[in-house]
C-alpha cells in the first residue's frame, strides 16, 4: 500500500513539474508558408483583401460554422469572424498596401497573433506568402507537448487555404467572355453621382470601398433608382496613371441636393456608343477595351469625346461572390450615325486550367 502511495505521489510530482515547466515556457510560435499561384497580382490581391471571399477558401468541414463579415469588407478596419463547434476566431485588417501586402490582428480560440500576407510577381504568376506569429496559451502548449506541434498545425492549415485559393481563382479568374454588342442608342438619363479620384492601377479597389457610400446615401434618403451602379469617367490619363470619375445610379424620380452636398445630380445626353459586355473578373477589362477599340478602327467609327464614357456594373461582387459571374457593360461613345444594327460578335469563353 505504501508503495502505491509513493507511486501516486511520484506521478503527482512529475505532473506538477511538467505543469510548472509548461507554464514557464514562453510558447512563442512563428509560421510562414508560400505558394505560387498562376493569377496576376492585382486580381489575387483584390480577392484576398475582400473578406466577403474568405469563406470560399476557409476549408472547414464544420457544418455548424457561422461566419460574419463587417459592412465594409475591404480595407483597414474591416473584419472577418467565425464561430463553430470546436473553434472561433476574429481577424481585423490593420494595414493594407495596394497589390502588395495585408497586415492583420488575429484571435483564434483565445490565442492572439499578428498575420501578414504578401503578394510578389514571380515566374509562373504571383507568390503569396502567409505568415503568423504569436504566443500560445497553456492548452495549446500542452497539446504541442503531447500531440502535434502548434506550428505544424497552423502551417498545415495555411497550406490547405492557399491550395484551395489557387483552385478557386485559377478557375474563376480565367473563365470569362467578351461580347461586342454593336452600336446602341443611349437615351437621356438623369443620375445621382458621387465624385472620386485615384490612380488607374488602384481604381477598382478604391471603387469597391467608395461605392457603398453612394448606395448608403440612396437607401438612407429613400431615393428611387434603377438599382444599378455605374461609373462615368471624366478623365483617364494613362501617362500620369490618374483617373477622375463619378460613381452613379440612374434616377427614377426628380430630386434636388444642396449646393454643399458631395452628392449631385447630372444627366447623360442622348448619343450612340459601342456596347461591350464583359462577363467575368474585372481584370479582363483591358482586353475588352482593346477588342472594342479594334472594332471601331476596323469599321471606321470615330470616338465621340463629348459623349459619356461609362461602365455599368450589372452584376458585381455585392451581388455574387464568384468573379466568373460578374457582368460589366462598357459604353464607348461614337460619332458616326448608323441606320442598321451591327451584327453581334461574341468572343468564346476562355478557361485556363
Amino acid at each position: 500500500m505504501k508503495i502505491l502511495k509513493y507511486i501516486l505521489l511520484l506521478i503527482l510530482l512529475v505532473v506538477l513539474a511538467f505543469v510548472v515547466y509548461l507554464t514557464t515556457q514562453e510558447g512563442l510560435f512563428s509560421v510562414t508558408k508560400s505558394k505560387v499561384i498562376n493569377i496576376n497580382k492585382a486580381s489575387l490581391f483584390h480577392y484576398v483583401s475582400d473578406y466577403q471571399n474568405w469563406y470560399s477558401f476557409y476549408n472547414s468541414n464544420d457544418t455548424n460554422l457561422a461566419v460574419n463579415v463587417s459592412k465594409n469588407a475591404i480595407g483597414i478596419g474591416s473584419t472577418f469572424s467565425w464561430n463553430g463547434t470546436n473553434e472561433k476566431g476574429f481577424i481585423k485588417t490593420v494595414y493594407l498596401k495596394e497589390n502588395d501586402s495585408i497586415a492583420q490582428k488575429v484571435s483564434w480560440n483565445g490565442i492572439d497573433s499578428n498575420a501578414h500576407i504578401t503578394f510578389k510577381d514571380t515566374v509562373g504568376g504571383t507568390k503569396v506568402t502567409w505568415s503568423s506569429s504569436g504566443k500560445m496559451n497553456f492548452i495549446e502548449k500542452l497539446k504541442s507537448s503531447l500531440f502535434t506541434e502548434f506550428e505544424d498545425k497552423i502551417g498545415f492549415d495555411y497550406e490547405n487555404k492557399l491550395t484551395t485559393l489557387e483552385k478557386i481563382l485559377v478557375k474563376e479568374i480565367s473563365t470569362y467572355s467578351i461580347d461586342l454588342k454593336g452600336i446602341v442608342d443611349v437615351p437621356h438619363q438623369k443620375f445621382i453621382k458621387y465624385y472620386g479620384e485615384s490612380t488607374i492601377s488602384d481604381f477598382y479597389s478604391v471603387l469597391q470601398k467608395k461605392m457603398p457610400i453612394l448606395q448608403n446615401f440612396i437607401e438612407d434618403n429613400n431615393i428611387k433608382t434603377n438599382h444599378q451602379m455605374f461609373v462615368v469617367f471624366d478623365t483617364y490619363d494613362v501617362a500620369k496613371n490618374k483617373v477622375k470619375y463619378s460613381i452613379a445610379s440612374v434616377l427614377q424620380e426628380i430630386i434636388y441636393t444642396t449646393p454643399e452636398s458631395e452628392f449631385t445630380v447630372d444627366s447623360i445626353q442622348p448619343h450612340q456608343a459601342l456596347k461591350i459586355s464583359l462577363k467575368g473578373d474585372y481584370s479582363h477589362r483591358k482586353e475588352a477595351l482593346d477588342k472594342g477599340y479594334d472594332y471601331l478602327k476596323k469599321n471606321n467609327f470615330e470616338q465621340n469625346y463629348s459623349g459619356t464614357f461609362r461602365e455599368v456594373y450589372v452584376k458585381n461582387r455585392s451581388d455574387v461572390k464568384q468573379p466568373s459571374q460578374w457582368v460589366t457593360e462598357i459604353y464607348i461613345p461614337v460619332k458616326q450615325q448608323i441606320t442598321k444594327p451591327i451584327r453581334e460578335i461574341s468572343v468564346p469563353s476562355t478557361s485556363k486550367q
